[in-house]
């Protein structure tokens, strides 16, 4: 199957000019079978409430623009997008092709204080295998884990807004390779890891204030993790592409985790600092939704 990941250039705003963007990259990719964006590419990454504008309604407006390009470049695509539904904002990804949507994955540790959190599941079934999809920080955490150990997949997709300090780009490669190879290792699927690359905007809370002190912003570092590969070579910065085999299969190694943390990182930062922030932005998240 050839898979090419885009590298989405976090700093276009406005729908229908990331949607014109986006579409200008798929349309110089050679006879791709599946397309892969990052985490929020319709909206671009915005952890803040500016992004609820972008908000769709109840997928139709993904679901439609991603079923328009899928059947233009005759293959399959995962996207990620706001959505507005039932009176709440969701973090989301669907996989779609000319004929439907297969499936769409709602982030479940969101960003506190402007998306709904809650706990979803993380796979999707499509013609070539069951699809895990872990966006973000969910990657990360022991319940996307449960929710696809025991699971057939053929493949396992990471869609990140992730950023980093500027000066931390080496721990933050390291920080990927781990979690990527430890899941690769676990179930013996290719492992795509997608970020966006470019300035983080604010973020409420001590989260965004740290972030915004120890000059954080999108670093990309998007990757295919694959025991065995070969690279489409295409002459695009935002791109890369590889000719992958898929085939179904059965986890064959347990991940360990240091509570529900697979990177263990600081303890008095999980466990307090991350705690009282999360707490605070739900808070201000069922506020905000009032005033709306």
């Amino acid at each position: 199957m050839r898979i090419f990941i885009l590298e989405l250039n976090n700093d276009i705003k406005g729908i229908d000019k990331r949607m014109t963007y986006i579409e200008s990259l798929i349309s110089k990719l050679p006879n791709p079978d599946l397309v892969l964006l990052p985490e929020l590419a319709i909206p671009s990454y915005m952890p803040n409430y500016k992004i609820w504008e972008y908000a769709d309604k109840s997928s139709e407006q993904t679901t439609r623009w991603s079923m328009e390009m899928a059947m233009k470049y005759n293959c399959f695509i995962g996207v990620g997008y706001v959505d507005y539904e039932d009176g709440n904002y969701y973090n989301r990804y669907l996989i779609a092709d000319k004929n439907k949507v297969y499936g769409i994955i709602t982030k479940s540790e969101g960003e506190a204080a402007v998306f709904k959190r809650g706990w979803f599941d993380n796979v999707i079934k499509t013609p070539f295998g069951n699809v895990a999809v872990g966006i973000c920080y969910d990657s990360r955490r022991k319940h996307f884990y449960e929710s696809i150990k025991n699971e057939k997949l053929s493949l396992i997709v990471f869609p990140h807004g992730s950023s980093a300090s500027s000066k931390k780009k080496l721990k933050e490669q390291q920080d990927n390779d781990y979690i990527c190879n430890t899941y690769l290792e676990a179930f013996g699927v290719p492992v795509i890891y997608i970020n966006s690359k470019g300035k983080l905007e604010y973020m409420p809370g001590i989260m965004g204030y740290l972030m915004k002190a120890f000059n954080f912003s999108m670093n990309g570092k998007s990757k295919v993790y694959v025991s065995s590969d070969s690279n489409i070579i295409i002459k695009l910065n935002e791109t890369q592409g590889y000719d992958i085999s898929l085939l179904e299969k059965t986890r064959k190694k347990d991940i360990i985790f240091y509570g529900n943390d697979l990177i263990k990182g600081n303890i008095f930062f999980r466990k307090i600092i991350l705690k009282i922030d999360i707490k605070i932005g739900i808070s201000k998240y069922k506020k905000a939704l009032i005033k709306k």
